[in-house]
């Protein structure tokens, strides 16, 4: 509990202290400032009698724990009093770090009841964040005095990645629209498909695909459903080293590799493949298992939502080993990384050549934007500038020199923009799936 005179009380107390230097001109007033004195003083103390105490005004938080990077989320406060008197409250609540929002709220409390008060928060990263307390105060029955009041009210908050593209995703798959966000339809190999059901034939179907046992039934044109297979694996190598930290209006690679990465596990799963998940920095990270049920995308959420990258180098053969001893079995190898140039990544591809022998190897390369910019710039007006342009256009050719590498290794390969990357990923998914290439 604090105990802050107002500014009522304070203006008193001024005015009373102005009156004492009067007395050096008409000192036979003392008696009366005695009084005016003792009068305020009186009044003052009479109003703390009468403010409720602090433990008869309560505050509690209300907001969910799981929350949305970058989306907004309203949370709740409810300030209780269980005194007699009606208060006027003004409430500051103690937000996580990162979290942007206003969060200083106040009106009046009524006598044994409640008020509710709500603002928005903004999480501006993933991870797991704590809320602090609830600070408060009230105005006492005379308003001679401010009561403040600090609650506890820890509790955690997880944020996890913006999934907005997920629930698109399954909108315009249900309404044959995926092209509207860069997924492509991709044509089945009659040896890499199921049946999956009949239906009316429509105008543009493969005539190859009419079933005539069933048209003859109908008496009207009947074509057979056809499905990729299903069961296939899909294992998930994501690296948060060095080079992942980097960002991009504001938002890092990892980022973007982490919403990817959930991206493709849900349409994966969804589709009836297992999937299974490994993280690696220097050393392995994280590993699950590959397997076939909507479950593990829960655990890939949980394991992945406060990934945080550090600033070790990248060591892909140690993962690629790691990845190999846990799951000898054949299954669609996706890694998501980058690198700075060919030197550098050398021991990178010749182990991604390796792992193309026994795996389908699908190579994400998040770049960077600036490298681009940098390498199509204008005539450099400045020597330094020139550098740069002669630097980016050089570390360009190596890496698709590196690339190169790994596509004339059976790889597949995306290299795109972080932001970009997604429906990139699940085109060649869905093509290699598709394509009966496992």
């Amino acid at each position: 509990m604090t105990l802050i005179p107002s500014r009522p009380f304070l203006l008193a107390l001024v005015g009373v202290g102005c009156s004492a230097v009067g007395l050096l001109i008409v000192p036979d007033f003392w008696p009366i400032l005695v009084v005016a004195d003792l009068a305020l003083f009186l009044v003052a103390g009479v109003d703390l009698l009468m403010t409720p105490r602090p433990g008869a005004v309560r505050a509690v938080r209300l907001a969910v724990d799981r929350m949305s990077v970058h989306q907004k989320q309203r949370v709740t406060i409810r300030v209780g009093n269980s005194s007699k008197l009606a208060l006027r409250v003004t409430v500051r609540d103690a937000g996580p770090v990162g979290f942007l929002g206003e969060a200083e709220l106040g009106g009046p409390v009524p006598a044994l009841g409640e008020a509710r008060w709500e603002y928005e928060v903004t999480p501006t990263a993933r991870g797991r964040f704590e809320w602090g307390p609830i600070y408060f105060r009230y105005r006492s029955a005379l308003g001679f005095w401010q009561i403040g009041k600090r609650e506890p009210a820890a509790a955690e908050a997880r944020v996890y990645p913006n999934l907005t593209m997920l629930d698109r995703y399954h909108l315009l798959a249900r309404s044959n629209r995926l092209d509207a966000i860069g997924i492509r339809r991709v044509r089945l190999r009659s040896g890499s498909t199921e049946f999956d059901s009949l239906r009316e034939y429509a105008a543009g179907d493969d005539v190859r695909q009419l079933d005539w046992k069933a048209t003859a039934r109908r008496a009207r044109l009947i074509v057979r459903n056809q499905e990729a297979e299903r069961n296939q694996t899909v294992l998930l190598v994501l690296d948060s080293g060095r080079l992942m930290n980097a960002t991009e209006d504001g938002v890092s690679k990892l980022d973007q590799a982490v919403t990817t990465t959930l991206l493709l596990a849900n349409v994966a799963l969804a589709r009836g493949d297992r999937v299974g998940l490994c993280t690696f920095s220097a050393k392995p990270g994280a590993w699950l298992a590959p397997r076939g049920n909507q479950a593990q995308n829960r655990l890939i959420g949980e394991t992945l939502y406060d990934l945080r990258g550090d600033y070790s180098e990248s060591d892909h053969e140690r993962c690629l080993r790691f990845v190999a001893c846990r799951h000898p079995k054949r299954s669609l190898l996706v890694v998501l990384t980058d690198f700075v140039d060919g030197t550098t990544a050398a021991d990178m591809v010749t182990h991604l050549q390796l792992a193309s022998r026994r795996h389908v190897v699908l190579f994400v390369a998040l770049k960077d934007a600036f490298l681009d910019r940098a390498a199509a710039a204008a005539d450099p007006a400045t020597e330094r500038e020139g550098f740069r342009k002669a630097a980016a256009i050089d570390l360009l050719r190596d890496r698709r020199a590196v690339l190169e590498k790994i596509r004339h290794a059976g790889g597949f390969v995306v290299d795109a923009e972080p932001g970009a990357i997604a429906p990139l990923v699940i085109n060649r998914y869905l093509e290699v799936m598709f394509g009966g290439l496992l």
